[in-house]
């Protein structure tokens, strides 16, 4: 059977009786948006694209973000690496139609793809992708797809156990405030889910019910594992910068980072800051020397391990906070009450139910007496009043249905009010706000099996609510003090502009998303900062160069945002600071084989002095020097590579690792020579010793080769393993 009859929602069990009902109740325009991230409605997204490519006077416009793909391997050694990947994590997972004809520009005339936030560096020199880009803040997203006429929304969502609802689990970021502003401009939109049972059931704003879709896919066909993205392993660079970030973060205070290599080393820090302080301490000590201190002055170290806890609003949820989670750090609960919130953080009342919570709200006066209907509906709902009450006037109905006098002028009175709440939690605590999530099968698998209780204290929700105040301030701003939030960038020049999104030549990158936002939201945040991190130097094309620049043509942050930026080198505090001092601090936190050269620029511009010399303790700012601080067998055995875990068999983390290196790192044929040789001697070294490197190859099935282009491969892959790979690292974290 095709359809279910009968009221909405109109169920199918086959995509094609979907886009065929969808066509007979839009017409033949339709603007399709897709969430996302892993959250797309791929099956019935497929359907659509087919059928429009089959017939020109379907008009097809797809509005999304983050296209994900099964990785590609180009070149042979990519090849042997990816395609077991292929047939062990993404057998199942079904790419979406239109990203071939995409990548070689054959898009059919009356289907367009646009994108406001690109897979990194998957689309550079790609016209028509690069055309169809739209640059807009992640906040402004739900504006825009109304402006251009969205009029169907498709998405994956997750099945309820028993109850009858759906949750839209892990994009709830823009379906929630597109549907809000489309019933607000009574614009119509037909809302389509896509069940998979193995998307996680996430409650709170995610919940949606069954009638709130116009058509629903169920069936067998859809029960599909979910993407896993690849997890990239972490350098020193990433640790370095990891320990700096770390110590900017408070106690009690507010965190969002974002996915990678970056945020799985931040999250990291901040474990080993809670499991093993005193190594911590060592090492933020050895990354910053006194010197340095004078760059943040007014963000001393944090070093203490945490008693108040984090709570995290990030727009991504990486899987590093479930992580911090488990480490008793993301524990800081914020609850829907502006006033109640600022009673918690000043600690005049606690989580917990008493009847000091009674007086202190009645005192503050967020609640009056005798009770009001109001009162006891918000005392109720955050679980301080019995349940078992009804109001009526100033007095109560008892479950016997006889009247009480209950009120909050005796003992008496109180004690009757908490019934069997006293002693109890706050409900609704909430300790994790994310708009959406992406992540290995075991974030999946966690989320899928966490227990309700713990699964209420994350709430997926809009993204206007994360990435922006301009809603409910009061109420943000109670429960985001000391909000840290943490962005990467590519570049930043000297005087602090910031460039994350696109190139010199208008070449986008990725996109603008949500860094604007929370750059500005940090500035307008009473202790909030902005943190934007990069590595000083990258290698492209076998050259190292630098990361911090005199002046770049493009910028995604303007520099009268600039606030805090960070390198392996150090913390460059530059909130309010002028421009001489702005130059002067970034040129102490560059690496040192760029320094003279951007100095002689910010002098001959007349932004710095003459006789301006950057202080001697920053002039060792050099690859050895990070190296130095972590060249300790016991401090590497604390620093793995893949902190948050992997979906990589032991071998394939291993090569994960080498093969990384080898792309960024090895372009001259001098060093390839000697990575060659270096291989050849332990392709036949047969030691036990070397049995990594074996189980390596035969993963790579290099072993079973006689030809000597695949054996030269052969060679240099085993190359890469002895030469990039550190084995007094782990692989995993705990």
């Amino acid at each position: 059977m095709n359809e279910t009859s009968g009221e909405k929602p109109r169920r199918f069990d086959d995509p094609e009786a979907c886009v065929d009902a969808l066509l007979e109740e839009t017409g033949k325009r339709i603007v399709l948006g897709l969430p996302l991230g892993v959250g797309k409605a791929n099956h019935f997204a497929n359907a659509l694209y087919a059928r429009a490519a089959g017939d020109p006077s379907i008009s097809l416009t797809i509005f999304t973000a983050l296209t994900l793909e099964r990785p590609v391997g180009h070149g042979e050694i990519q090849r042997r690496f990816i395609q077991p990947l292929l047939d062990r994590l993404y057998n199942h997972y079904q790419d979406l139609g239109y990203t071939p004809a995409r990548h070689k520009g054959l898009l059919p005339d009356n289907i367009e793809v646009c994108e406001f936030f690109l897979h990194p560096g998957s689309y550079l020199g790609n016209p028509s992708v690069q055309q169809d880009y739209v640059s807009s803040n992640y906040t402004h997203v739900p504006r825009d797809l109304l402006d251009r006429g969205v009029n169907v929304i498709a998405q994956m969502v997750a099945p309820g156990s028993d109850s009858g609802d759906f949750s839209l689990s892990c994009n709830t970021d823009l379906t929630l405030p597109v549907l809000e502003m489309a019933r607000a401009r009574n614009h119509p939109v037909v809302f389509i889910g896509e069940v998979n049972p193995q998307l996680p059931f996430m409650g709170g704003d995610a919940r949606v019910r069954a009638g709130d879709f116009d058509f629903l896919l169920e069936g067998a066909d859809f029960d599909t594992p979910l993407f896993a993205a690849p997890t990239l392993p972490v350098d020193l660079t990433n640790y370095s910068l990891a320990f700096h970030i770390a110590s900017l973060v408070a106690d009690g205070g507010t965190l969002q980072i974002g996915i990678g290599a970056l945020g799985d080393a931040i999250c990291h820090a901040l474990r080993l800051r809670q499991s093993h302080n005193d190594l911590y301490r060592e090492l933020v000590r050895d990354l910053t020397s006194d010197d340095s201190l004078q760059l943040r002055e007014k963000l001393p170290p944090q070093l203490e391990t945490f008693s108040r806890g984090l709570y995290g609003a990030s727009e991504m949820v990486p899987e590093g906070f479930l992580h911090l989670r488990r480490a008793g750090i993301l524990t800081r609960e914020v609850y829907p009450d502006a006033a109640l919130q600022k009673l918690l953080d000043s600690e005049e009342i606690s989580s917990t139910v008493d009847e000091q919570t009674l007086l202190v709200l009645r005192e503050s006066g967020r609640i009056s007496c005798p009770l009001t209907k109001a009162d006891t509906d918000f005392l109720q709902r955050l679980g301080i009043v019995d349940t078992s009450y009804s109001w009526r006037g100033h007095k109560f109905l008892n479950d016997r249905g006889e009247e009480e006098e209950c009120d909050l002028h005796s003992v008496h009175g109180r004690e009757r009010l908490l019934g069997d709440r006293k002693g109890k939690k706050l409900k609704g605590g909430v300790w994790l706000h994310g708009g959406f999530y992406l992540g290995s099968s075991a974030m999946y698998r966690e989320l899928r099996e966490m227990p309700e209780g713990e699964k209420a204290g994350i709430n997926m929700t809009a993204i206007d609510f994360i990435n922006s105040l301009e809603k409910d301030r009061e109420l943000k701003t109670a429960q985001r003090p000391m909000a840290r939030f943490v962005n990467s960038a590519m570049m930043v020049t000297l005087n602090g502009a910031v460039i994350s999104d696109g190139l010199a030549e208008c070449q986008v990158v990725s996109g603008v998303g949500g860094q604007y936002n929370f750059v500005a939201q940090a500035h307008e945040l009473p202790g909030g900062r902005s943190v934007i991190a990069l590595a000083s130097t990258r290698t492209s094309k076998g050259e190292v160069r630098s990361n911090i620049v005199w002046e770049y043509p493009h910028c995604t942050i303007p520099r009268h945002l600039r606030d805090i930026v960070v390198t392996e080198y150090g913390i460059a505090d530059l909130r309010g600071k002028t421009d001489r001092d702005v130059i002067t601090a970034m040129l102490c936190i560059a690496d040192s084989r760029f320094q003279g050269e951007l100095l002689e620029k910010a002098k001959s511009a007349g932004k710095v002095e003459w006789d301006y010399t950057i202080p001697l303790e920053f002039t060792a700012n050099t690859p050895e020097k990070i190296q130095a601080v972590f060249n300790d067998p016991k401090r590497l055995a604390l620093l793995p590579y893949f902190p948050s875990g992997t979906d990589f068999t032991e071998e394939e983390a291993l090569l994960a690792v080498a093969l990384g290196q080898l792309k960024i790192r090895s372009r001259k044929w001098w060093e390839m020579i000697s990575l060659v040789l270096a291989g050849r001697a332990g392709w036949k070294d047969d030691s036990e010793e070397n049995v990594w490197l074996h189980r390596c190859l035969k993963r790579m099935e290099f072993e079973q080769t006689d030809s000597y282009e695949h054996r030269l491969e052969g060679y240099t892959v085993a190359g890469a393993l002895r030469r990039f790979i550190d084995f007094r690292r782990p692989l995993r974290g705990d």
